[in-house]
């Protein structure tokens, strides 16, 4: 080998021993930055909280960042408890969390993060709200960490620059004071305006409220525990509905054979609310419900004897009814005391069909699934008839009883938060004993039949609007 070639050699060699080193610092740094922060993301509060974490953390995750799951929340917990939980995860930040439930048509999320050294709350909190709860947790898949991306890194710098555990940065005078403050629980938010205080002296740009800017859909909004002072007010709703009944009456079993069946539709209209004046945690499980429903018009005639007779119909219940949530959707129970009046304006008795008035309890079950603006809802229950009106007079049938079931189904469009429209049918079906005794047909003083069946099938259009 030549003289020149080997210095080229050499010198080759030469440039790749320094190289070597700083590749590998390269390599080093690169591997911390993919690694991103290491983060304590705290239990959240509130209903579905474990689903909806779980989006928080796959969205941190996917960042870039590494996530310690707590098994506590903020709840009860001092700043000073929070950082001497962050210090034994070796964390450089921590997330903490709330799901609040609003009103049956509204979820929201509200995410802060808090500096590891001191428990402090850094930036403002971001808040995600939507109507269904699996919409919801799209948004915190997709948006979590990056509306979360700003207040992570400015904490995550901030991280070991404190003089220590016992110390914390006072904002209004810029000194370094004892954190005897740090005591202080840690949600509380009055450090709002020291963390704002901070930025002013940084140098930081304030904008009007010092909010973060979200996409639709997602709500950047002052701190979470604000609305809290609205959870107590009065929720309710009205609904109105016009429909069609139709009524079939028909004895089993007439020994006289002068019992008539009855047949008739019955336009009706129909108006319930239902309001939950409690306060929480009770809030809109549970309310007071009532509905009546009358009849427009609605006639019979007697293809027999001529004519036609004008019909009465109504019904008027009321009393209490419970719900529960299931994720987005809801299941229900009412409890109501009623009264049913079914019949044909005849004084004088010509139709021989008694009338009916039905004084009940009733008890229903009933479930709301959402998909989305559509919601399928569904009830079935139980009646337990406590008088019968004309039909248990003595001329009639003394002994009469019996009971009643219904169904309903139907599908409910949300126009808007406070607004819907639905289609809907229902059936109430009376199976009715006369027990009737030998006594009764040898006299001839009352009717004698073994039973009735009373059945009203009805279709309704109608629209509900939400207090």
């Amino acid at each position: 080998m030549s003289r020149s070639r080997r210095l080229r050699a050499s010198r080759y060699r030469s440039l790749f021993a320094l190289a070597l080193p700083l590749w590998l610092a390269l390599g080093s740094w690169a591997a911390e930055a993919h690694a991103g922060t290491r983060i304590l993301l705290l239990e959240f509060g509130g209903r579905k909280s474990d689903v909806l974490r779980d989006k928080v953390v796959k969205s941190l995750e996917e960042a870039g960042n590494t996530v310690v799951l707590a098994e506590r929340g903020s709840a009860g917990a001092t700043k000073s408890e929070l950082s001497r939980l962050a210090k034994s995860s070796n964390a450089d930040v921590v997330v903490d969390g709330r799901v609040q439930r609003h009103s049956m048509r509204s979820w929201s999320v509200s995410l802060r993060v808090l500096d590891a050294d001191n428990g402090r709350k850094v930036g403002q909190e971001v808040r995600f709200r939507n109507s269904w709860l699996p919409g919801l947790a799209k948004e915190l898949l997709d948006r979590s960490a990056s509306r979360l991306a700003k207040s992570i890194s400015r904490a995550a710098k901030d991280t070991g620059s404190a003089s220590g555990p016992s110390e914390t940065w006072n904002a209004d005078d810029g000194s370094v004071s004892s954190a005897a403050a740090a005591d202080e629980p840690a949600n509380d938010d009055s450090d709002a305006s020291s963390d704002q205080g901070g930025d002013e002296a940084a140098g930081a740009t304030k904008r009007p409220d010092n909010l973060f800017e979200v996409d639709p859909g997602v709500i950047s909004d002052k701190p979470a525990e604000a609305p809290d002072e609205n959870m107590s007010r009065i929720r309710g709703a009205i609904s109105t509905r016009v429909g069609v009944v139709h009524r079939r009456f028909d004895f089993s079993d007439d020994i006289y054979d002068r019992l008539r069946k009855q047949d008739a539709n019955i336009w009706v209209y129909q108006l319930q609310g239902e309001v939950y004046p409690f306060e929480q945690p009770v809030g809109d499980r549970l309310g007071v419900i009532a509905r009546y429903e009358g009849a427009f018009s609605g006639n019979v005639r007697d293809s027999d004897f001529g004519g036609n007779f004008a019909i009465i119909y109504n019904e008027v219940f009321g009393g209490l009814r419970a719900r529960y949530p299931l994720g987005g959707n809801w299941i229900g129970f009412d409890l109501t005391f009623g009264r049913m009046r079914a019949g044909l304006e005849d004084p004088l008795h010509r139709s021989n069909i008694p009338e009916v008035s039905y004084t009940m309890l009733r008890s229903s079950l009933d479930v709301d699934l959402a998909f989305g603006p559509v919601h399928a809802v569904g009830s079935a229950g139980f009646r337990l008839p406590l008088g019968y009106g004309e039909i248990e007079r003595d001329d009639w049938f003394p002994r009469v009883g019996g009971y009643g079931v219904e169904a309903s189904g139907g599908l409910e469009y949300l126009v808007s938060k406070g607004v819907s429209i639905e289609v809907s049918g229902s059936m109430r079906r009376y199976l009715l004993e006369m027990n009737s005794q030998p006594k009764d047909a040898i006299n001839g003083v009352s009717e004698v039949a073994g039973g009735a069946v009373d059945l009203y099938m009805s279709g309704y259009f109608g629209m509900t609007f939400r207090l």
